[in-house]
């Protein structure tokens, strides 16, 4: 007897549905496989991103946080020009050359008297900062890890990692200083203060931002710099060479003319150019450089303006009594303050 195949009692249409349920089981199959395989993968990323960010190092630490955690580091509290490590150690560089000069690595410093002091400049793979104090009456002037140079006033204090191993260079300066800095696009440098961020690639510039002042300023001497203030009310700025930019902290305002660079440098130099500047400015530069408290007692006399070109290398009696040739003051001295008053 011959056999019957089952394609025999299947019509055409039964033979089409049988087919179709045939291709969506076999969908539904690998859909299903298919599935499993996603979850499995989204399971092991998610297993990564955790291992990830279980291991992955904490980011370095702000140096706006660094420098408000440490208030105990004032510059007033020095007798002379104080460097401290990221260790806490504290190195006082006596005598006339208190240069400072830093290695590639950071981990080599070098004092002006040539002593080379070893230390970390990292931990736990984020930079350690040191921080470096000029008391009124000194100056000083520093190489950093990158090869910029700062040149530091009298009564101000710069805290820097000991090598810039992120993205890019950042310190902070209270008080005022010369920055001439090293080239690299890749990692902007960039001056923090309290009302001001100065951004740079590699230009050479004054900033200056007292605690005890109302203004702080920067001037640049050639490059291009950009500012950012605290204040977001304040838009931030780009200038260009000769440009002298300031922020008053009291009336919120931002400022920028054109100046004579050297009025602003020649510090560095042991000179100070001043041009219709009132007296009070110009004696709160001198008890700043030379250490000694100048008292005006004439409202009056504090606003007078003048010009000139002084030689710091003179003592500040000295330097005093030329700016009085010009002027109706007298002043009396002690060890411990100068007294400026009318002659009239």
């Amino acid at each position: 007897m011959k056999k019957k195949h089952l394609d025999d009692d299947l019509t055409n249409l039964d033979k089409q549905n049988l087919r179709s349920r045939i291709i969506d089981s076999a969908n539904q199959v690998k859909a299903k496989k298919r599935k499993n395989r996603i979850l499995m993968v989204a399971a092991s990323v998610v297993i990564l991103v955790g291992i990830s960010l279980f291991y992955q190092p904490k980011s370095e630490q702000a140096i706006e946080s660094f420098v408000k955690t440490s208030t105990d580091i004032d510059v007033n509290k020095v007798d002379g020009v104080t460097l401290i490590l990221g260790s806490g150690d504290n190195l006082n560089l006596d005598g006339e050359n208190t240069t400072v000069k830093y290695s590639k690595s950071g981990e080599e410093v070098v004092l002006g008297s040539g002593k080379t002091v070893n230390q970390k400049s990292t931990k736990n793979e984020k930079a350690l900062y040191n921080t470096i104090l000029v008391p009124f009456g000194k100056r000083t002037d520093l190489k950093l890890s990158d090869g910029s140079m700062v040149w530091l006033n009298s009564g101000s204090k710069l805290v820097y990692p000991a090598v810039f191993n992120g993205n890019s260079r950042e310190v902070y300066l209270e008080g005022e200083a010369i920055f001439e800095v090293s080239h690299n696009p890749q990692k902007p440098f960039k001056v923090l203060s309290a009302n001001q961020e100065v951004e740079v690639l590699g230009t050479v510039f004054n900033v200056s931002s007292y605690k005890d002042d109302d203004l702080s300023f920067t001037v640049l001497k050639s490059g291009s710099v950009k500012i950012n203030y605290s204040d977001k009310a304040v838009k931030g700025i780009k200038i260009k060479p000769g440009t002298f930019a300031s922020y008053n902290a009291v009336s919120k305002e931002a400022k920028t003319k054109e100046v004579n660079i050297n009025d602003y440098f020649s510090w560095r130099d042991g000179f100070l150019n001043f041009k219709k500047d009132n007296l009070k400015h110009i004696m709160t530069k001198l008890s700043r450089y030379y250490n000694v408290q100048i008292v005006i007692e004439s409202e009056d006399l504090a606003a007078q303006t003048f010009s000139g070109n002084l030689d710091l290398k003179e003592n500040v009696t000295k330097v005093i009594q030329l700016i009085g040739e010009t002027s109706n003051f007298e002043f009396s001295s002690d060890n411990e303050k100068i007294t400026i008053i009318n002659s009239n």
